[in-house]
């Protein structure tokens, strides 16, 4: 085979399996397309499904689409039993975006939701003693109980919830934030898997939106926050990605990590916690590419699989790349999409 031809074979080998898209795409329609797959159920009140039927009464508040309403509240309606892991405890955001957007019956039902699993982050009768993370915990964590804390504080106004989530985030960062400001996703080795620090990226721009200006725990908040982004602002692709392990040029790009940090960024921007010359356009190339890894039907490129804390860096950069129909890509590049949307109708 001559040389020309091996190469023009290599570049359109590089070119299969993206989706034919324009290179920007509105976000209404990017969320809409996602919802007729994703976001329909919640059999269980985990993460992956709840961040998309959040999506899903979002989308409805943005658009003045009122059915979408009347689906999350079939959804959430009925008893529930409590939270027992950290995934339900983050699952129970779905709860408080509801409770902010209602009044009534609805907000009191959804509102004892979150005061049930934030409450489950505290030990006593009276649940003042925060139980901090283990030093196995995963930088996941980040996400999945410091939220819940600042959604409760919220919406009750005690400053338990906020001064619980400040304890328990500082011992988060502590635990898994690199010096370079990047975070190690478990204890047995320093890999900075790209999901491991989409969770602290995510977790910690929902909390500083709940945050109270004056709280004595904002700034550092704040500051690890802005550390951990302008890290990852190093490490974006030139395709508008962030890899499977952030800091390792070989390692494959992927489709969740993209989305939850460019949702960080977008979000980041809108709070004035970030600089938007800096980063509206890493949002923006990240939003960009994550719309050319999604195909009809809601198939996605390249999320990576379900992971737990690894013993070593080769065991991450195994892990499988999926394509298709996926839950857990869906509810991130909805929750992206969403971000985007409320950015949009803000100006």
């Amino acid at each position: 085979m001559k040389p020309l031809t091996i190469i023009a074979l290599c570049i359109a080998t590089t070119n299969i399996g993206y989706a034919a898209e324009p290179a920007a795409r509105r976000p209404q329609d990017v969320a809409q397309e996602l919802l007729q797959v994703y976001g329909k159920k919640l059999e269980t009140v985990a993460y992956i499904p709840a961040v998309a039927v959040h999506a899903r009464w979002r989308f409805g508040e943005l658009t003045g689409d009122t059915s979408q309403r009347g689906t999350v509240e079939a959804i959430l309606a009925g008893p529930r039993p409590a939270p027992k892991s950290h995934t339900e405890f983050a699952g129970h955001l779905v709860y408080a975006t509801v409770a902010h957007d209602t009044t009534g019956e609805l907000r009191d039902r959804s509102l004892a939701a979150v005061r049930q699993a934030a409450d489950q982050l505290f030990d006593g009768p009276d649940h003042t003693k925060l139980r901090l993370p283990s030093p196995q915990e995963m930088s996941d964590a980040v996400f999945m109980c410091g939220p819940i804390l600042c959604e409760a504080g919220s919406l009750t106004g005690e400053a338990r919830y906020f001064d619980g989530a400040t304890r328990y985030l500082s011992e988060m960062r502590k635990l898994r934030q690199r010096e370079d400001g990047l975070y190690r996703h478990g204890h047995l080795c320093d890999a900075a898997w790209g999901r491991g620090n989409g969770f602290p990226a995510v977790g910690a721009t929902w909390c500083l939106a709940r945050f109270p200006a004056d709280h004595p725990g904002r700034a550092d908040l704040l500051k690890s926050f802005q550390q951990h982004m302008a890290s990852l602002a190093r490490h974006q692709t030139t395709n508008g990605m962030w890899r499977q392990v952030i800091d390792v040029p070989e390692a494959y790009e992927e489709f969740s990590a993209t989305a939850m940090i460019g949702f960080a960024m977008q979000r980041g921007v809108a709070l004035g916690s970030l600089d938007r010359a800096t980063y509206q356009p890493l949002a923006d190339r990240a939003w960009d590419a994550v719309c050319r890894r999604i195909e009809p039907g809601g198939k996605i490129i390249d999320v990576c699989e379900g992971t737990g804390t690894q013993k070593s860096l080769d065991d991450y950069l195994k892990r499988k790349a999926i394509r298709g129909v996926d839950d857990r890509g869906g509810a991130m590049a909805l929750l992206f999409a969403i971000e985007r949307l409320s950015t949009t109708k803000a100006k």
